[in-house]
């Protein structure tokens, strides 16, 4: 049997992984519309001055700091945002920014997590004076997920080959 022989079990791994790519791939999607859709609603909600509106804004669930930070940089498109615009976003999304004791550091520390995770990527490196304008845009852990996944070769049941 060549090398170009792939078993029923490893077509229909191939296919299950293909798959579920393709479902990450739509959810990320989805949560990118959502993302753009909450900060839309904020965004109206202060036009309108709604309070009850409003209400409603800050019973959706972000999540922790590092889930609405993946939300406003999800929203931000191609372009990535700055810390301060990610500030600013996550202010106009009712998140509690003012509830930590050095939000900037907070910030910082996330950003550097998503950034080794590959789930963001620093487009602009830019920190001078202890001040990072650096852009960050979101990039998507879900990909790298399955592209980087080792692929083992199915060599059938132990014994097999007298070993």
């Amino acid at each position: 049997m060549g090398d170009g022989y792939k078993s029923k079990r490893e077509i229909e791994l191939e296919l299950a992984r293909v798959e579920l790519m393709k479902l990450f791939k739509a959810r990320e999607e989805l949560d990118i519309r959502i993302a753009k859709q909450q900060r839309r609603l904020a965004a109206l909600a202060t036009l309108v001055d709604d309070s009850e509106q409003t209400d409603v804004i800050l019973e959706l669930n972000l999540g922790g700091l590092t889930e609405a930070i993946r939300t406003v940089l999800k929203a931000s498109g191609a372009r990535g945002l700055t810390p301060a615009e990610v500030t600013i976003r996550l202010t106009q999304l009712y998140f509690p920014v003012g509830e930590y004791k050095n939000f900037r550091a907070s910030l910082s520390t996330v950003l550097k997590r998503l950034v080794a995770s590959g789930e963001v990527r620093s487009a602009i490196h830019d920190v001078h004076d202890g001040r990072d304008e650096s852009v960050y845009q979101w990039v998507g852990g879900i990909k790298n997920r399955f592209e980087s996944a080792p692929r083992t070769k199915y060599k059938g049941p132990r014994g097999a080959d007298g070993n």
